[in-house]
């Protein structure tokens, strides 16, 4: 006798399954924490890397609110 499971919005390892937005998302900051890494000869942890480039990504996304979006 075999039990239907709901599926899991997890993958095998047991983490969330990104939507394909997030996963551009990730793979842009990956990439932007190893040329930051590699251009500071290693001055930079790995953690200051991936910090920086999350910072940069969050003054490079667009600004979709516009003025009087959020009266009350």
């Amino acid at each position: 006798m075999t039990r239907d499971l709901p599926l899991s919005p997890r993958n095998r390892r047991g983490r969330p399954v990104m939507t394909p937005e997030q996963q551009a998302l990730a793979e842009d900051l990956h990439v932007r924490a190893l040329a930051l890494r590699a251009a500071s000869d290693g001055e930079l942890s790995i953690r200051e890397a991936v910090d920086l480039a999350a910072v940069q990504l969050g003054r490079e996304a667009p600004q979709n609110i516009t003025e009087g979006e959020f009266e009350s």
